[in-house]
């Protein structure tokens, strides 16, 4: 397991260390999938390919999150 900190800007961003972009792949304009529980985010990085499935995703559980509110 790798481990480091990371802290977060003004703006709400961070830098992921080199050490975890060379393991990952992980390089400029690379796209990374956001995920949380409320108290933990995972970032999985996604091909290119994927992005556009994950967004589709991402809509529907949107979409069933505003059906279960009403």
């Amino acid at each position: 397991m790798h481990v480091d900190i990371a802290s977060v800007s003004s703006k709400g961003q961070f830098t992921i260390h080199r050490k975890f972009r060379d393991l990952l792949g992980v390089s400029t304009g690379s796209k990374l999938i956001v995920i949380s529980d409320g108290q933990n985010l995972l970032l999985k990085p996604i091909k290119q390919a994927e992005v556009k499935s994950f967004r589709k995703l991402i809509d529907e559980a949107e979409k069933l999150a505003q059906k279960a509110k009403t």
